[in-house]
């Protein structure tokens, strides 16, 4: 008999006040694409934008970044964490995909693999 382990594909965020899960299954990790792949072509718009502007902007950005990758309560549970900041949530955001980036490749790297294959 073959025994199969159920695997995750859960990546999750610890914030220590509430935890967010980043699904990184097919759908997650192309939505992951899309987002970064957004978010450069709005940076290059930002750039010509007044401070003013620049700032409602930019706030539009992070909560569509949060609610995109982790559902419609993620931006508001990050925002209040953030102190209502939203250059400090966008930090988070930052951290959170190059952190879910990383926990990806290493789970899918090709060492990963070879354990199974030896």
């Amino acid at each position: 008999m073959v025994v199969i382990k159920k695997a995750s594909n859960i990546i999750p965020i610890d914030f220590g006040e509430f935890q967010l899960e980043y699904s990184a299954n097919d759908k997650g990790v192309k939505e992951l694409d899309a987002f970064l792949d957004n978010l450069k072509k709005e940076w290059k718009k930002m750039e010509k934008l007044s401070d003013t502007a620049i700032v409602k902007r930019g706030k539009e950005i992070v909560e569509d970044g949060w609610t995109r990758l982790f559902g419609a309560e993620a931006f508001e549970k990050v925002f209040k964490f953030a102190d209502e900041d939203s250059t400090i949530a966008f930090n988070y955001l930052i951290q959170t995909v190059l952190g879910i980036i990383k926990d990806y490749q290493e789970r899918n790297s090709e060492d990963a693999f070879k354990k199974y294959l030896a």
